[in-house]
């Protein structure tokens, strides 16, 4: 059991988890609206988000080397991984697929820098994914204006969603003068702020050619869990069952659509 609890650990810990979550949300992109799939831009996506969050949760770590454990050299090695996995993936996009990608590494970049302003960071993230998982993969196939439209601002809304249990998580450690929602606007007008705006998130759903009701579940499934986010709950709470939802979704996709 201990055994298990470990690679368990060492699959949230090392981003495999919400790499994959991310990874998710790009075939959920082009499931749905029927999009021409980039021969390796979804393993690229999924390397890159590794590196990414692996930079933004380790990088003190790496730097200092100051390793506690067998964890840290571990991670380390996924990310290297990674790394060559992410390059490899990358030299066969075309060229505009890379500058983009290289666009949305630079937001990665300095996210740090930006972090001290609380509030942003979770319309940061979220428009760096939805721009990774829905801008760039529209760029390859004709498309409509309101298909187009309404996917990004549907992705937006969703992922602001998804990331309020991690806002509200993070109210234990964050510095208060970083100013986050939790701290401004307390627990309960947070959570409140995160159901309202799956609302938009199902209405656009249904202005599109092809609507899905495959984004009832999802929504209601965003509400749950933001709702019974408290403070007392564990780790596995955001870092596995808030992520498990895009990994829920696409599941829904493949099997029903």
């Amino acid at each position: 059991m201990k055994v298990l609890i470990k690679f368990f650990d060492f699959y949230i810990n090392s981003s495999i988890h919400v790499a994959f979550a991310v990874f998710c949300l790009l075939e959920i992109t082009i499931i749905s609206n029927r999009l021409n799939s980039i021969s390796n831009f979804s393993i690229c996506v999924f390397f890159g988000t590794v590196i990414g969050y692996n930079f933004l949760k380790y990088y003190a770590v790496f730097k200092s080397r100051n390793y506690r454990s067998n964890k840290y050299y571990s991670i380390l090695a996924v990310t290297f991984l990674a790394v060559i996995g992410f390059l490899y993936s990358f030299y066969y996009l075309n060229f505009s697929v890379q500058k983009l990608i290289l666009i949305s590494g630079l937001l990665v970049l300095i996210y740090p820098f930006l972090r001290k302003l609380g509030w942003l960071k979770l319309f940061l993230v979220s428009f760096v994914v939805t721009f990774i998982t829905v801008y760039i993969p529209f760029q390859n196939s004709k498309w409509l204006p309101l298909e187009f439209y309404t996917s990004i601002f549907q992705r937006f809304f969703i992922l602001i969603s998804l990331l309020i249990p991690f806002e509200i998580m993070d109210i234990k450690t964050d510095d208060k003068s970083l100013n986050t929602l939790p701290q401004q606007f307390g627990i309960d007008s947070t959570k409140l702020f995160g159901i309202l705006v799956v609302i938009p998130f199902i209405v656009l759903e249904f202005l599109k050619l092809h609507p899905s009701y495959l984004v009832l579940p999802i929504g209601i499934s965003t509400v749950t869990l933001i709702n019974f986010t408290e403070l007392k709950r564990n780790k596995y709470y955001t870092s596995f069952w808030i992520e498990s939802v895009p990994i829920f979704w696409w599941l829904l996709l493949v099997l029903f659509q």
